[in-house]
């Protein structure tokens, strides 16, 4: 099972935020109500002075501002950010969000919220969580990523080539259920058809990916998106003369081996 769309045909839905935001624009790309199981990515904007109110979840979320400068009130801390930072916050850890001149951002979550027997989003002026390391701030810039190569990561092997791959939120960041990184392929880059036993987001910002999904073939472009599920095969491929950029979501962290399965080698291997 996979999930394809562009942004701009994206419907806006508040959810649990109606009534507790001013001049938020919220979009679900992916979520549970789409048919994920591990995670959700929402695509939010704030307009010039809007506001979320202090809320926390009842599961771990990243924050990355694709545009404009944001507000991140949190463990005592107001945090801004601008374009390519993000933060990632602790379960249960209370925070509100706002924007003096409008900001464009991603949020990724999981477990994946709306679980139907617990009210995992709560607006409160109580304390919270108070873990030790409540949240984490980063910053990407496009100059740290590797020089392209084929073994971006264990087990990708002869399959992957032309590609560079930089974690921004995991396990080393303080995340626990999900992996949030920034991918770039070069002219020619491409990933063969494979699998994996997590599901994957991607978000488009930049250049043209084809994308071969169960089979069915798609081009994406800038705001384009696609989630993959558990066993959902996938190829990647560069055709362009330009480099392609997106970022890239796996829910669960993926496991210690056996990261990809490439239909290919499997095959040869069946065959042997």
């Amino acid at each position: 099972m996979y999930i394809a769309g562009k942004l701009s045909e994206t419907a806006d839905d508040a959810g649990p935020f109606a009534g507790h935001a001013t001049g938020l624009t919220r979009r679900p790309l992916f979520d549970r109500d789409r048919g994920t199981v591990h995670h959700s990515v929402v695509h939010c904007e704030l307009e010039s002075s809007g506001r979320v109110e202090r809320h926390m979840h009842a599961f771990e979320q990243a924050l990355y501002v694709l545009s404009g400068s944001l507000t991140v009130d949190v463990a005592g801390t107001r945090e801004e950010l601008e374009e390519d930072d993000f933060v990632w916050i602790e379960l249960g850890v209370p925070h509100a969000v706002e924007s003096a001149t409008g900001a464009a951002w991603l949020e990724v979550s999981a477990p994946n919220p709306g679980a139907p027997r617990l009210e995992d989003t709560v607006f409160t002026e109580g304390a919270g969580a108070t873990p030790e390391a409540p949240y984490r701030r980063g910053h990407f810039d496009v100059g740290d990523l590797p020089e392209p190569r084929g073994n971006i990561l264990a087990g990708a092997g002869a399959n992957v080539g032309g590609a560079s791959v930089l974690l921004l939120v995991n396990q080393d960041f303080g995340a626990s259920q999900f992996v949030l990184m920034a991918l770039r392929y070069v002219p020619g880059g491409e990933i063969k058809e494979h699998d994996h036993a997590f599901e994957e987001g991607f978000f488009i910002v930049e250049g043209e990916l084809e994308g071969e999904l169960d089979g069915d073939h798609h081009t994406f472009g800038p705001g384009d998106y696609f989630w993959s599920g558990v066993g959902s095969t996938h190829e990647l491929t560069n055709r362009t003369d330009k480099p392609v950029r997106w970022l890239e979501t796996q829910a669960p962290q993926p496991p210690s081996r056996h990261q990809f399965r490439y239909r290919g080698d499997w095959e040869r291997l069946a065959g042997a």
